[in-house]
């Protein structure tokens, strides 16, 4: 069966011949713009619907698929064929619109019962069975209208026009429109049907689709093209081909919009996390500063209790005032600490980074300097300073007395009872020096991971002795210097601290420190 709308000469005779019927159809609006059948020159002509067949057309646009439905309604009326039309209310009305147009009377048609209109969801309800359909309901339904379509004129022939598998199709119900499809195949066999269903192309855009789109072309006879391909004469294979290749065009199109589509709300997505990662960096900005402003003010009232609590030390009033002063003296010591730690942070995080006054000094007598104090503050414990080569250098001495006084403080509060801190610093590169803190006793396999991270690994490591900024401004300092300090903690060798610093600051970065020797 040919579709009239796909080359009129073939349908309706060529446009020379006599009675002069012809068909013509303009390109605008994605199909024809008009359809023209002579109902008097169109009898006895012969078409591919003539001849038991079931064809497939394919279209984009209903305006191309209202002209080639009711072309070939016009065709089966002209030669005088029964015909039945299964469609969706809004396209048997635009049918009946097209075939007043052409001079064909379709109430006169329908009271001779030549023409059967019938609604398609209606058909379908008629003849599914749990959504699948019923070859028993099936046949007995439209087997019963062919035949008496047939009592009409019995030499006639019989026409069919359905779009029963578009709608299942359309609802996602694929495998009961490619079991009808067959069931329409088993009808026309049976009963010299001629037929013609459609389906819109935009049931198979997806990229998943061409292998449906494969299992409808062999469900039929004949495949035709959508209206986008040029009207050319051509045999059914090349059709098929043709058809593939559009499903595949088209496919591949929707494929490129969709991706453009996921890839516009990605941008949309990012820019409304960008926003919110910049509010939250604000807040927490401000947030910062507060607390760097309110450290920097906490100073003069912590001033003022130090320098009140020494008045009250040297006044010799008494053991019990004596022990309170000291008490205050020591946790006055100890916000001062972390007043410190505050103030530096901040620098960091809000100010831009630590500044550095630097000066030539030996990291031996530093060294030295911290464990004579903390010795002087732990007199059970023990700790042994060793210094190979030289180990001078351009560094900012108060903030190296910072570092090496908060490493050996943690190895003295954390480190095995009875065993020695170690300190080895190895001058003996001309580029840099390498130092390292040992201590017996173990990191939490836990904790060593984010030992270095503000908030998380100081805080857990120093069992609340601080804020949890130690170890992070530990490591900025020495990150400042253009140093590198890596942890490394077992049950067999204990925990040790590796520091690298070149010897000066504005040389590039130091490399990674290795085990100093003969440490452990």
């Amino acid at each position: 069966m040919r579709t009239p709308g796909r080359t009129t000469s073939e349908v309706v005779g060529s446009t020379s011949d006599e009675g002069g019927a012809g068909g013509a159809r303009g390109n605008g609006g994605g199909g024809p713009s008009s359809v023209i059948v002579s109902p008097t020159a169109g009898a006895g002509v012969t078409d591919v619907a003539a001849q038991p067949n079931h064809v497939v057309q394919f279209y984009e646009d209903d305006r191309y698929l209202c002209d080639s439905v009711a072309q070939f309604i016009a065709v089966g009326l002209t030669n005088g064929e029964s015909v039945c039309v299964v469609a969706a209310a809004e396209h048997r009305a635009a049918f009946a619109t097209r075939l007043a147009r052409l001079g064909l009377g379709v109430e006169e048609a329908q009271a001779r019962g030549q023409l059967v209109w019938l609604d398609a969801r209606e058909m379908l309800a008629k003849f599914l069975v749990e959504d699948m359909p019923d070859w028993t309901l099936f046949s007995g339904l439209f087997g019963g209208v062919i035949d008496e379509s047939r009592r009409r004129d019995p030499l006639a022939g019989v026409r069919a026009y359905g779009e029963m598998v578009d709608v299942l199709w359309r609802e996602g119900n694929k495998q009961a429109a490619l079991q009808l499809e067959g069931m329409w195949n088993e009808l026309a066999s049976s009963r010299s049907l001629s037929l013609l269903c459609a389906y819109v192309m935009g049931n198979f855009y997806r990229s998943g689709d061409a292998q449906s789109f494969r299992e409808v072309c062999r469900a039929h006879a004949q495949v035709l093209p959508a209206e986008s391909y040029p009207l050319v004469a051509e045999s059914d294979t090349q059709r098929r081909e043709i058809s593939e290749l559009q499903q595949r065009a088209r496919s591949l199109e929707n494929e490129i919009e969709h991706r453009k589509e996921l890839e516009s709300a990605l941008r949309e997505a990012l820019i409304r996390e960008k926003e919110a990662r910049e509010e939250a960096e604000r807040s927490v900005r401000y947030n910062e500063m507060f607390a760097g402003m309110l450290g920097h003010d906490l100073r003069n009232p912590l001033s003022a209790i130090t320098t009140g609590a020494n008045y009250i030390a040297r006044l010799n009033s008494g053991q019990k005032a004596t022990k309170a002063a000291t008490r205050i003296l020591s946790s006055a010591e100890r916000m001062a600490r972390m007043i410190d730690q505050l103030l530096d942070f901040t620098r960091i995080r809000v100010g831009g980074g630590l500044a550095l006054a630097t000066t030539r000094f030996d990291l031996e007598e530093l060294c030295c300097k911290v464990k004579d104090e903390l010795e002087a503050a732990n007199p059970e414990r023990s700790i042994l300073v060793e210094v190979v080569g030289h180990a001078a250098g351009d560094w900012d001495h108060d903030r190296l007395l910072q570092v090496f006084s908060n490493l050996i403080g943690n190895a003295l509060h954390h480190g095995a009872e009875g065993t020695p801190v170690r300190i080895r610093c190895d001058g003996r590169d001309p580029t840099h020096v390498a130092i390292s803190v040992h201590n017996g006793g173990v990191v939490s396999s836990e904790v060593l991971p984010v030992l270095f991270e503000p908030f998380r690994g100081n805080a857990r490591y120093q069992r609340t002795r601080g804020l949890g900024l130690g170890l992070f401004i530990t490591q900025q300092i020495v990150n400042a210097h253009g140093g590198t300090i890596e942890v490394a903690s077992d049950e067999a060798t204990g925990t040790t601290f590796h520091i690298c610093l070149p010897r000066d600051p504005h040389l590039p970065k130091a490399p990674a420190s290795p085990p100093a020797p003969g440490v452990h």
